[in-house]
């Protein structure tokens, strides 16, 4: 089977199946210093890419967007490919500009209007220096940039991509960074601006929703009339190590009724793999989400109970899982181990694909990483 039919083999909880041996993704930073400790370069990362952007562990969908694809480790350990991103824009389109830069920070303007600040050196998310939407009268100056000729934001390549990915045997997916029903909000506005807006200007944060809502079908519509996506990603990251940041009635007001209407549309191109992008202790939004139509969660950071969510929930489909902590310098293979038997567990229960709880980080060394791919490799192939 390749890496396609595994997916969906899995996915679809067919028995006797090949599980994927697959990593999300990785640090640039991760894989530059692996090479150090023993990784074969087969191809050096290149020099523009920062230590704290994602190196994804799929095939490239077509030789443009190579830049960010792993070769190096799916190759070492012979790894299948794991939904390579389609491309995607849902920003104004505005011009990105370079305000200052020096050995240590950059500051620049992005086509979102977002202000940001980075590091040079340390691995990081920017830092927002400054927000384009302050509040409902910015928000529809904003919006105004936009037009409708949603061809334009098509890749270039577009016509030759869907020729060649009727035959891929790779997954692919659609949305993710930075699409979802508060993930965007806060993104554009911050998130104070989201969270008391929900009081303050409950009518304002559903028109921003509803709009990106219609904006994202439209836009979406042209892409899936075409090409068969695989997996649909939605990010939230609304939730920390001690649990959801928005109450059950705030989601089932200002999110809720968005989900539905992107669910029934994305049954038209019979996508039935719906995945949520949220990072910390999520146990009190699954059901929020399952109710909606959801069908799967990612990445299952390692403060949530993973063989409780398999209990609690049969049908949902799960990725990652896998506590990257045990990976680190200070950790020994006893405790990979303890962490692989559980992975083992949760794999014989079916509609799991199992991968490190998110990117890989430059925390995990490369012997570490080898040692419990390697046994993942074997339990995957069944030994």
């Amino acid at each position: 089977m390749n890496s396609r039919e595994k997916f969906h083999a899995v996915m679809e909880n067919q028995e006797n199946t090949s599980i994927p041996k697959a990593e999300f993704a990785y640090w640039a930073g991760t894989t530059r210093s692996w090479f150090s400790q023993g990784l074969t370069c087969i191809q050096d990362v290149p020099s523009d890419i920062l230590d704290s952007e994602p190196i994804r562990g799929a095939s490239p969908i077509s030789p443009t967007y190579a830049k960010n694809t792993d070769m190096n480790v799916m190759s070492y350990f012979n790894l299948d490919s794991l939904l390579e991103k389609f491309p995607f824009d849902l920003s104004p389109i505005l011009e990105e500009e370079v305000i200052s830069e020096n050995g240590d920070y950059r500051v620049y303007r992005d086509s979102y209007g977002l202000t940001n600040k980075i590091s040079m050196k340390n691995p990081g998310i920017p830092l927002v220096l400054e927000y384009p939407i302050k509040d409902r009268k910015s928000f529809y100056s904003y919006i105004s940039t936009y037009d409708e000729d949603y061809s334009k934001r098509l890749p270039p390549d577009f016509e030759d991509m869907v020729a060649k990915l009727k035959d891929r045997d790779f997954p692919i997916r659609l949305g993710g960074n930075p699409f979802g029903f508060s993930f965007l909000a806060r993104h554009l506005m911050g998130d104070v601006k989201f969270m008391m807006g929900m009081y303050d200007d409950p009518g304002f944060i559903k028109d921003f929703n509803g709009f990106y809502l219609d904006f994202v079908m439209k836009y979406w519509d042209l892409i899936l009339k075409k090409i068969d996506i695989d997996c649909i990603f939605i990010l939230e990251d609304v939730a920390y190590k001690s649990g959801s940041f928005i109450s059950k009635d705030m989601f089932e007001e200002f999110l809720s009724p968005y989900y539905v209407k992107l669910i029934d549309f994305l049954k038209q191109y019979r996508v039935t793999n719906i995945f949520v992008d949220c990072d910390g202790l999520i146990d009190e939004l699954i059901p929020l989400w399952v109710s909606v139509g959801v069908t799967g969660i990612f990445p299952i950071e390692a403060v949530n109970d993973i063989e409780k969510i398999r209990e609690d929930h049969p049908n949902l489909k799960l990725m990652g899982g896998f506590d990257k902590r045990v990976l680190f310098i200070d950790s020994c293979n006893a405790a990979i181990d303890e962490e692989l038997a559980k992975t083992k567990r949760i794999i014989n229960m079916g509609k799991y694909i199992p991968h490190i709880d998110h990117a890989v980080s430059m925390d995990v060394t490369w012997k570490n990483f080898k040692y419990y791919r390697n046994r993942l490799n074997d339990i995957c192939e069944g030994k």
